[in-house]
């Protein structure tokens, strides 16, 4: 008798996402796996950017006719099989030598886009030429205001659509790092600076510090000399929402950094609501910082984003595996999200909204 519900059979080498992060961890030294996971202080942000989405609970209806859930979506003019950016985290090579050109590859396979920071451990260019889905190019606002919009005109030449704009004000207090005594660095050296590509010195200031950090004012100058339309990441709360937009960013990026910049910041999720009413509906936000789970992005999005950047998750299927890892990640994170919405009663992205839980976290 032939079965008649095979969906557990499969040829995949990964079967969950536990799977990868098994893998992942036989694959790195302690040392790589403290990188990957660490945060600051005592790292009460990282786990509270998780622990909040175990509080939302879902109400699911009986007999919502839904069979088959359409993912797909569209933000920043940008097509997406499920509503996901793969983030921008640098120092990646750590993870696997192919780095962002891996995850690219892995993302255009799935269907989805791709966020490359200026740290990536290939050039803004490579990254651009491994696929279609090099979308946004992420810079931090330090140093001479010439040099950053110079880097902003190569991210052009090379075919990003925007621009990711995001800052540093000082060092991060990684702990864990601290311990292992930990160095990122590789024996080629920063892949986008040097001769013929930008200039260090913006790399120089980015790590010693020696200039005050750029005010709002220097911000908004800049964004009106780019040559490719701003998002502001590290959005996370109402007034650098709106000072964002005042500046002229088109999209707000809300983001702790995955509680890697400073402890006890708020879990990402809890200010989005609060954005969210604050700038409309029109403004496009993207979320990041716990995203795990299909069910993550699933809540993100009923409570108020267009879509979600996923970091950690990504550099663990890296890890496991290269771009094989990373494209198992997206589609696994992919059919947990269909699987999600179907449960919950919604035909498509746009039917989420905070009608899907039957119970929300009291302030």
């Amino acid at each position: 008798m032939a079965r008649i519900d095979d969906r557990y059979a499969t040829r995949e080498r990964f079967t969950t996402l536990r799977g990868l992060r098994n893998e992942a961890r036989r694959q790195l030294s302690e040392v790589a796996w403290n990188y990957l996971w660490c945060g600051t202080g005592d790292e009460t942000t990282v786990h509270e950017n998780t622990a909040i989405f175990d509080r939302y609970k879902f109400r699911t209806p009986l007999f919502a006719g839904i069979s088959n859930p359409d993912t797909r979506t569209r933000v920043l003019d940008l097509d997406l099989s499920f509503p996901l950016f793969t983030a921008p985290f640098g120092g990646e090579a750590t993870f696997h030598p192919h780095g962002h050109l891996a995850v690219g590859k892995a993302a255009q396979a799935v269907g989805v886009q791709q966020m490359v920071p200026v740290a990536a451990s290939h050039t803004l260019e490579s990254v651009a030429v491994a696929s279609q889905v090099a979308a946004i190019y992420q810079m931090t606002f330090v140093g001479d205001e010439d040099a950053v919009v110079d880097m902003m005109h190569r991210a052009q030449r090379a075919g990003y659509r925007y621009i990711c704009v995001t800052y540093s004000p000082i060092r991060q207090w990684r702990e864990r790092l601290m311990e292992d005594r930990f160095s990122p660095r590789t024996d080629d050296g920063p892949a986008n600076f040097g001769e013929g590509l930008s200039d260090p010195a913006s790399l120089v200031e980015l790590l010693n510090f020696t200039q005050p950090r750029w005010t709002w004012e220097q911000a908004a100058r800049v964004i009106a000399r780019s040559p490719l339309p701003c998002i502001v990441k590290g959005v996370q709360g109402v007034a650098d929402a709106r000072a964002a937009l005042d500046a002229g960013a088109v999209g707000l990026y809300i983001s702790n950094y995955g509680g890697r910049t400073i402890d006890r910041e708020p879990a990402t999720l809890s200010v989005l609501p609060g954005i969210r009413g604050a700038v409309g509906k029109d403004v496009p936000i993207i979320l990041d910082s716990g995203i795990r789970r299909g069910s993550d992005i699933a809540t993100a999005i009923a409570l108020g984003a267009d879509a979600v950047a996923a970091g950690r998750i990504i550099l663990q299927g890296l890890a496991a595996a290269g771009e094989e890892g990373v494209r198992r990640t997206l589609e696994l994170l992919k059919m947990e999200f269909w699987s999600t919405l179907g449960h919950l009663g919604c035909s498509r992205v746009s039917d989420l909204s905070p009608a899907i839980f039957a119970q929300v976290p009291k302030d």
